[in-house]
């Protein structure tokens, strides 16, 4: 018989035979970056390290021999192999009929998170300091001991200070003392959307089963729970099922639960009933240990001179100064020199400039552009000449002043800083559908730059 080697039909052929048969997410995280070749009467899978292998054998072995035997109209045997090299082959199948059609298996549950972690966020790539030391000992202690102590565990703190990364810390510290341990990170929104999803296709039960049987339940941005009664109903029945079974629930947030607006009372009380830590904006040293253990992480050896100069712009936000860091970077590569000082001013020093416009110019510029007054845009009214405007000017005192939600909140007369994430993210989401919206905002960040004449209220 002709040799099947370098047909990539068949093996098309089983993926979208598999596709048709398991949940999406579960074929995009684990069947989508195989590939397959024959030879003889082996379908050789590549899969991308061991862990792959394994999970495949334990979840989908079955099923796969019979769509590959099917699909190939004859009898294969599986084997499998990594970079590493070929890994044991598993039993051999018999062919089904070429017309049968496979059971239809059940959409399976998204799995262990394991492969949605950061890698490269563990507990010894976080940088410690007097402003997170408390946080990142309770997040040990959590991995070390899950279910024991400080649960649930909630780190709260302003945006770009480290929360991620110490969610990410735990689930991967978690995951290495036991790879079948079923860990799971998410943010609030997609817990949402995923409730949803369960909701509108009647397989709530699998949501549940899927949350309730977790061993680490790792949940981010838990601010965006406000005002949702549904998700907040589904996550407190979670939690109770976990905390009971001896499940480790970490949890962050912008706030202390206290503050958590929109959120029910009982709800509250749950965050509140093992252990806050919140992270504080690092001194000028901290960050420096940040900067440059990010840029080695990018092949390059920050100076102290270049890390402290980034580190004392007025900007607290670790995420904004890694983006200077990339930007520098970047230029340095592409243009053939070196990191230096002068080269730091060249490049970061535009983009500083751009944040020196104050919220109060931001709320002139865009009342006048719109027609209202600024002290329209501080009140709180919620109608629709009001409120777009309103929501461009959080986005764009968010894109240009550097102040946090919560200063931002204040300036525009006392408002919740989770409204004004919400604001910036619906301005952010309008924008790439609305090409005049997004033009219009263009414009005013140029006059804003260029310091135009600003009305009077």
């Amino acid at each position: 018989m002709q040799s099947d080697i370098g047909r990539p039909v068949l093996w098309e052929q089983v993926r979208q035979t598999m596709r048709g048969q398991v949940d999406h997410r579960e074929f995009e995280t684990w069947l989508a970056p195989l590939a397959m070749r024959l030879e003889a009467d082996w379908a050789v899978i590549s899969a991308p390290n061991r862990f792959f292998v394994d999970w495949i054998k334990d979840h989908y072995l079955s099923q796969l021999e019979q769509v590959i035997s099917q699909c190939a109209a004859r009898p294969l045997r599986l084997r499998f192999e990594t970079g590493n090299g070929p890994v044991p082959a598993s039993r051999p199948v018999e062919a089904q009929p070429a017309l049968a059609q496979p059971a239809p298996a059940a959409p399976a549950l998204t799995s262990l998170a394991q492969p949605t972690l950061k890698p490269g966020y563990t507990f010894e790539t976080f940088i410690v300091g007097t402003c997170n030391e408390l946080a990142h000992a309770a997040c040990r202690a959590v991995a070390q001991q899950p279910g024991r102590q400080y649960n649930p565990l909630l780190i709260f703190g302003g945006a770009g200070l480290g929360k991620t990364h110490l969610l990410h810390a735990v689930g991967n510290a978690f995951y290495q003392r036991d790879p079948r341990a079923k860990v799971l990170y998410t943010t609030c929104e997609a817990f949402t959307n995923e409730l949803i999803q369960a909701v509108r296709f009647d397989s709530i039960g699998r949501f549940q089963e899927k949350y309730r049987g977790l061993d680490c339940l790792l949940l981010d941005d838990i601010q965006f729970l406000a005002g949702r009664e549904r998700t907040q109903e589904e996550l407190f029945h979670t939690f109770n099922a976990l905390q009971e079974s001896g499940g480790q629930i970490v949890l962050t947030s912008d706030d202390p639960p206290r503050e958590l607006q929109g959120v029910v009372k009982r709800l509250r009380t749950r965050f509140e009933g093992g252990l806050t830590a919140d992270l504080q904006p690092p001194p000028s040293e901290i960050m420096v240990a940040i900067l440059q253990s990010k840029a080695l992480a990018k092949g390059m050896d920050l100076s102290d001179q270049v890390a402290m100069f980034l580190a004392r712009q007025p900007e607290s936000n670790v995420r904004v100064l890694e983006g200077y860091l990339n930007r520098i970077i970047a230029v340095s590569r592409f243009q053939g020199v070196e990191v230096t000082l002068e080269l730091a001013r060249r490049v970061v020093g535009p983009l500083m400039a751009q944040r020196q416009v104050s919220v109060e110019e931001v709320l002139q510029t865009v009342a006048a552009r719109y027609g209202v007054r600024v002290g329209e845009l501080k009140s709180s009214r919620k109608t629709r000449d009001v409120t777009r405007p309103r929501q461009v000017a959080m986005f764009l005192a968010r894109q240009l002043t550097g102040q946090s939600y919560p200063e931002i909140g204040r300036a525009l007369g006392g408002k919740d800083h989770s409204t004004v994430v919400k604001g910036v993210k619906k301005i952010q989401g309008q924008m790439a559908r609305e090409a005049a919206l997004a033009e219009e905002i263009r414009t005013l960040e140029r006059e804003l730059l260029e310091g135009g004449e600003t009305p009077v209220d």
